[in-house]
Protein backbone atom coordinates (compact mmCIF):
# COMPACT_ATOMS: atom_id res chain seq x y z
CA UNK A 1 0.00 0.00 0.00
CA UNK A 2 2.85 2.42 0.73
CA UNK A 3 4.40 1.76 -2.74
CA UNK A 4 1.27 2.46 -4.48
CA UNK A 5 0.60 5.68 -2.38
CA UNK A 6 4.51 6.61 -3.08
CA UNK A 7 4.19 6.05 -6.33
CA UNK A 8 0.40 8.00 -7.07
CA UNK A 9 2.44 10.91 -5.46
CA UNK A 10 5.33 10.90 -7.45
CA UNK A 11 2.95 10.47 -10.79
CA UNK A 12 0.92 13.56 -9.80
CA UNK A 13 4.29 15.82 -9.32
CA UNK A 14 5.74 14.65 -12.82
CA UNK A 15 2.70 15.31 -13.99
CA UNK A 16 2.36 19.01 -12.81
CA UNK A 17 6.02 19.43 -13.46
CA UNK A 18 4.94 18.79 -17.06
CA UNK A 19 2.42 20.95 -17.08
CA UNK A 20 4.45 23.96 -15.65
CA UNK A 21 7.36 23.14 -18.36
CA UNK A 22 4.91 22.88 -21.44
CA UNK A 23 3.39 26.42 -19.78
CA UNK A 24 6.52 27.71 -19.68
CA UNK A 25 7.69 26.77 -23.41
CA UNK A 26 4.70 27.89 -24.55
CA UNK A 27 5.05 31.24 -22.38
CA UNK A 28 9.15 31.30 -24.09
CA UNK A 29 8.45 30.52 -27.70
CA UNK A 30 7.88 34.22 -29.13
CA UNK A 31 10.99 35.08 -27.69
CA UNK A 32 13.01 32.09 -28.43
CA UNK A 33 11.32 32.71 -31.89
CA UNK A 34 12.65 35.86 -32.11
CA UNK A 35 16.15 35.45 -31.22
CA UNK A 36 16.11 32.72 -33.75
CA UNK A 37 15.12 35.50 -36.40
CA UNK A 38 17.82 37.55 -35.31
CA UNK A 39 20.29 35.65 -36.67
CA UNK A 40 18.80 33.64 -39.36
CA UNK A 41 19.15 35.02 -43.13
CA UNK A 42 16.63 37.11 -44.70
CA UNK A 43 15.75 34.77 -47.44
CA UNK A 44 14.75 32.07 -44.66
CA UNK A 45 12.76 34.60 -42.35
CA UNK A 46 9.50 33.64 -44.46
CA UNK A 47 10.36 30.72 -45.91
CA UNK A 48 7.82 27.86 -45.16
CA UNK A 49 7.89 25.52 -43.81
CA UNK A 50 9.80 27.45 -41.14
CA UNK A 51 13.90 26.64 -41.67
CA UNK A 52 15.63 25.87 -38.37
CA UNK A 53 18.93 24.39 -39.93
CA UNK A 54 20.61 27.02 -41.35
CA UNK A 55 24.10 29.17 -41.09
CA UNK A 56 23.98 31.87 -38.28
CA UNK A 57 24.58 35.33 -39.83
CA UNK A 58 25.23 38.64 -37.22
CA UNK A 59 24.36 40.88 -40.47
CA UNK A 60 20.70 41.77 -38.84
CA UNK A 61 23.23 43.10 -35.55
CA UNK A 62 25.78 44.61 -38.13
CA UNK A 63 22.74 46.60 -39.91
CA UNK A 64 21.68 47.79 -36.72
CA UNK A 65 24.84 49.96 -36.12
CA UNK A 66 25.29 50.60 -39.99
CA UNK A 67 21.92 51.29 -40.96
CA UNK A 68 19.53 52.20 -38.49
CA UNK A 69 21.64 53.96 -36.02
CA UNK A 70 19.77 52.04 -33.53
CA UNK A 71 22.56 51.95 -30.76
CA UNK A 72 21.86 55.77 -30.44
CA UNK A 73 18.15 54.73 -29.84
CA UNK A 74 19.01 52.67 -26.99
CA UNK A 75 21.50 55.19 -25.09
CA UNK A 76 18.16 57.96 -25.51
CA UNK A 77 15.97 55.59 -23.46
CA UNK A 78 18.81 54.93 -21.15
CA UNK A 79 19.16 59.32 -20.49
CA UNK A 80 15.49 59.12 -20.64
CA UNK A 81 14.39 56.27 -18.25
CA UNK A 82 17.55 56.21 -15.83
CA UNK A 83 16.51 60.18 -15.41
CA UNK A 84 12.93 59.60 -14.79
CA UNK A 85 13.29 56.70 -12.65
CA UNK A 86 15.85 59.07 -10.18
CA UNK A 87 13.46 62.01 -10.27
CA UNK A 88 10.24 59.63 -9.58
CA UNK A 89 12.87 57.90 -6.17
CA UNK A 90 13.42 61.12 -5.23
CA UNK A 91 9.98 62.75 -5.32
CA UNK A 92 8.11 59.97 -4.73
CA UNK A 93 10.02 59.04 -1.51
CA UNK A 94 9.65 62.43 0.44
CA UNK A 95 5.45 62.80 -0.69
CA UNK A 96 5.22 59.03 0.39
CA UNK A 97 6.62 58.97 3.88
CA UNK A 98 4.86 62.38 4.57
CA UNK A 99 1.34 60.68 3.57
CA UNK A 100 2.19 57.66 5.75
CA UNK A 101 3.43 59.43 8.53
CA UNK A 102 1.19 62.58 8.73
CA UNK A 103 -1.84 61.14 7.78
CA UNK A 104 -2.43 64.24 5.09
CA UNK A 105 -5.66 63.36 2.91
CA UNK A 106 -5.94 59.83 4.58
CA UNK A 107 -9.23 58.69 2.72
CA UNK A 108 -8.74 61.11 -0.77
CA UNK A 109 -5.09 62.09 -1.21
CA UNK A 110 -3.98 58.77 -2.01
CA UNK A 111 -7.15 57.73 -4.50
CA UNK A 112 -6.74 60.61 -6.62
CA UNK A 113 -2.59 60.80 -6.73
CA UNK A 114 -3.40 57.14 -8.50
CA UNK A 115 -6.01 58.02 -10.63
CA UNK A 116 -3.08 60.92 -12.26
CA UNK A 117 -1.54 57.27 -13.21
CA UNK A 118 -5.04 56.11 -15.19
CA UNK A 119 -4.49 59.36 -17.65
CA UNK A 120 -4.75 58.39 -21.15
CA UNK A 121 -1.69 59.64 -22.92
CA UNK A 122 -4.06 60.46 -25.86
CA UNK A 123 -6.28 63.14 -23.65
CA UNK A 124 -2.47 65.30 -22.70
CA UNK A 125 -0.21 64.60 -26.26
CA UNK A 126 -1.58 67.69 -27.87
CA UNK A 127 -1.17 70.22 -24.96
CA UNK A 128 2.15 68.59 -24.07
CA UNK A 129 3.52 68.96 -27.27
CA UNK A 130 2.32 73.17 -27.65
CA UNK A 131 3.49 73.44 -24.45
CA UNK A 132 6.79 72.31 -25.53
CA UNK A 133 7.11 73.53 -28.91
CA UNK A 134 6.36 76.87 -27.57
CA UNK A 135 9.16 76.82 -24.89
CA UNK A 136 11.29 74.97 -27.45
CA UNK A 137 12.12 72.01 -25.91
CA UNK A 138 10.64 69.38 -28.26
CA UNK A 139 13.00 66.13 -29.51
CA UNK A 140 14.89 66.69 -26.24
CA UNK A 141 15.27 64.34 -23.22
CA UNK A 142 14.09 66.74 -20.91
CA UNK A 143 10.63 66.93 -22.32
CA UNK A 144 10.40 63.47 -22.52
CA UNK A 145 11.69 62.82 -19.16
CA UNK A 146 9.38 66.29 -17.53
CA UNK A 147 6.50 64.08 -19.80
CA UNK A 148 7.34 60.59 -18.43
CA UNK A 149 7.20 61.88 -14.20
CA UNK A 150 3.27 63.17 -15.05
CA UNK A 151 2.65 59.25 -14.53
CA UNK A 152 4.90 58.00 -12.79
CA UNK A 153 6.03 60.35 -10.36
CA UNK A 154 1.91 59.30 -9.01
CA UNK A 155 2.86 55.77 -9.14
CA UNK A 156 6.28 55.88 -7.20
CA UNK A 157 3.94 57.70 -4.32
CA UNK A 158 1.46 55.09 -4.30
CA UNK A 159 4.06 52.06 -4.07
CA UNK A 160 6.29 53.50 -1.56
CA UNK A 161 3.44 54.53 0.78
CA UNK A 162 2.30 51.52 1.15
CA UNK A 163 5.92 50.12 2.38
CA UNK A 164 6.45 53.34 4.76
CA UNK A 165 2.89 52.93 6.35
CA UNK A 166 4.38 49.26 7.48
CA UNK A 167 7.42 50.68 8.87
CA UNK A 168 6.96 51.21 13.11
CA UNK A 169 6.25 54.68 14.15
CA UNK A 170 8.89 53.77 17.29
CA UNK A 171 11.97 53.97 14.60
CA UNK A 172 10.69 57.46 14.06
CA UNK A 173 10.67 58.21 17.55
CA UNK A 174 14.36 56.76 18.25
CA UNK A 175 15.80 58.70 15.92
CA UNK A 176 14.29 62.06 17.17
CA UNK A 177 15.29 61.09 20.51
CA UNK A 178 19.21 60.76 18.86
CA UNK A 179 18.56 64.50 17.05
CA UNK A 180 17.54 63.37 13.78
CA UNK A 181 15.56 65.79 11.87
CA UNK A 182 12.53 64.68 9.70
CA UNK A 183 14.84 64.23 6.44
CA UNK A 184 17.40 63.15 8.49
CA UNK A 185 15.58 60.43 9.66
CA UNK A 186 14.11 59.56 6.63
CA UNK A 187 17.57 59.12 4.94
CA UNK A 188 19.50 57.79 7.91
CA UNK A 189 16.60 55.34 8.87
CA UNK A 190 13.69 54.58 6.69
CA UNK A 191 16.15 54.52 3.46
CA UNK A 192 17.81 51.82 4.65
CA UNK A 193 14.72 49.62 5.60
CA UNK A 194 12.61 50.57 2.49
CA UNK A 195 15.90 49.67 -0.03
CA UNK A 196 13.70 46.52 -1.24
CA UNK A 197 10.28 48.74 -1.92
CA UNK A 198 12.83 51.25 -3.70
CA UNK A 199 14.67 49.07 -5.70
CA UNK A 200 11.16 47.66 -6.86
CA UNK A 201 9.58 50.90 -7.81
CA UNK A 202 13.01 51.96 -9.29
CA UNK A 203 12.42 48.76 -11.53
CA UNK A 204 8.81 49.62 -12.70
CA UNK A 205 9.16 53.37 -13.56
CA UNK A 206 12.43 52.41 -15.54
CA UNK A 207 10.25 49.71 -16.95
CA UNK A 208 7.55 52.09 -17.81
CA UNK A 209 9.44 54.56 -19.33
CA UNK A 210 11.55 52.77 -21.58
CA UNK A 211 8.27 51.27 -23.25
CA UNK A 212 6.56 54.68 -23.08
CA UNK A 213 5.34 54.86 -27.19
CA UNK A 214 2.52 57.46 -27.83
CA UNK A 215 4.32 60.86 -26.13
CA UNK A 216 7.96 59.68 -27.29
CA UNK A 217 6.36 59.72 -30.78
CA UNK A 218 4.87 63.47 -30.76
CA UNK A 219 7.86 64.93 -28.57
CA UNK A 220 10.85 63.59 -29.97
CA UNK A 221 12.41 63.48 -33.60
CA UNK A 222 15.98 62.43 -34.82
CA UNK A 223 17.74 63.78 -31.66
CA UNK A 224 16.06 61.86 -28.50
CA UNK A 225 13.94 58.92 -30.50
CA UNK A 226 13.21 56.48 -27.99
CA UNK A 227 13.50 52.47 -28.65
CA UNK A 228 10.09 51.97 -29.08
CA UNK A 229 9.22 54.98 -31.57
CA UNK A 230 12.31 53.51 -33.38
CA UNK A 231 10.74 49.65 -33.88
CA UNK A 232 8.23 51.78 -35.72
CA UNK A 233 11.02 53.39 -38.36
CA UNK A 234 12.09 49.67 -39.18
CA UNK A 235 10.45 50.26 -42.59
CA UNK A 236 12.06 49.35 -46.42
CA UNK A 237 9.83 50.84 -49.10
CA UNK A 238 7.02 48.56 -48.92
CA UNK A 239 8.42 45.92 -46.26
CA UNK A 240 9.83 45.83 -42.59
CA UNK A 241 13.00 44.72 -42.29
CA UNK A 242 11.98 41.93 -39.44
CA UNK A 243 15.54 40.76 -38.98
CA UNK A 244 17.06 43.58 -37.81
CA UNK A 245 13.62 44.33 -35.85
CA UNK A 246 14.02 40.71 -33.97
CA UNK A 247 18.03 41.67 -33.53
CA UNK A 248 16.78 44.93 -31.92
CA UNK A 249 14.12 42.66 -29.88
CA UNK A 250 16.76 40.89 -28.24
CA UNK A 251 19.43 43.67 -27.55
CA UNK A 252 16.18 45.34 -25.52
CA UNK A 253 15.26 42.35 -23.93
CA UNK A 254 18.78 40.56 -22.58
CA UNK A 255 19.39 43.47 -20.01
CA UNK A 256 15.61 44.10 -18.92
CA UNK A 257 15.35 40.45 -18.35
CA UNK A 258 18.31 39.88 -16.71
CA UNK A 259 17.33 43.09 -14.20
CA UNK A 260 14.11 41.49 -13.73
CA UNK A 261 15.28 37.69 -13.13
CA UNK A 262 17.62 38.79 -10.75
CA UNK A 263 15.17 41.02 -8.50
CA UNK A 264 11.96 38.40 -8.84
CA UNK A 265 11.33 37.71 -5.41
CA UNK A 266 11.83 41.98 -4.63
CA UNK A 267 9.27 41.80 -7.55
CA UNK A 268 6.89 40.10 -6.10
CA UNK A 269 6.83 41.87 -2.72
CA UNK A 270 6.18 45.36 -4.51
CA UNK A 271 3.24 44.08 -6.03
CA UNK A 272 1.73 42.90 -2.65
CA UNK A 273 2.78 46.74 -1.19
CA UNK A 274 0.00 49.32 -0.83
CA UNK A 275 -1.90 46.69 0.82
CA UNK A 276 -2.16 47.80 4.26
CA UNK A 277 -4.96 47.84 6.77
CA UNK A 278 -5.15 50.98 8.16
Amino acid sequence: MRYKKFSKTKVVKVTIFMGYFLLVIIYLLPFIWTAITSVKPTPLIFASPPVFKFQPTINHYVRLYTVWDFFSKVWNSLIVSAGTTAICIGVGSIAAFSLARYRIGKDFLPIWILSNRFLPPVAIVLPLFLMFKFANLLDTHIALILTNLIANVPFSIWILRGFFAEIPRELDDAAKVDGCGEFMTLWKVIFPIAKPAIAVTAIFIFLFSWNEFLIPLALSGTKSMLVPVAFAAFRQKARFDWGAMCAAAVICLIPLGLMVMSLQKHIIRGMTLGAVKE
